[in-house]
């Protein structure tokens, strides 16, 4: 196998699996594949995300809705304005 993404944690998923990688695509999903593949990646317990198309996405602000308040106006103006009130809060 090209690619063997090994201790994965997958969302829902009550424990950790492999994911084999060949031609581009997922050939396999299973706890302990046992084939070795040309390049491993242990990725140690993490979550491993679906592959996007667009893949930007901004997990800084994951959970964050109405904290610490809603932008009752949807303008950016209020969002900067929420985002340096929520600043205390970050570590």
């Amino acid at each position: 196998m090209e690619l063997i993404i090994r201790n994965a944690k997958l969302r829902g998923a009550d424990s950790l699996v492999d994911i084999g990688i060949e031609n581009d695509k997922f050939k396999e999903i299973n706890k302990g594949i046992e084939a070795k593949g040309i390049k491993e990646i242990n990725a140690n317990g993490n979550l491993v995300s679906p592959p996007f198309i667009e893949s930007h996405i901004h997990l800084d602000s994951a959970l964050t809705v109405g904290f610490p308040r809603y932008n009752e106006s949807g303008t950016l103006l209020e969002g900067i304005e929420i985002w340096g009130e929520r600043k205390k809060y970050l570590i």
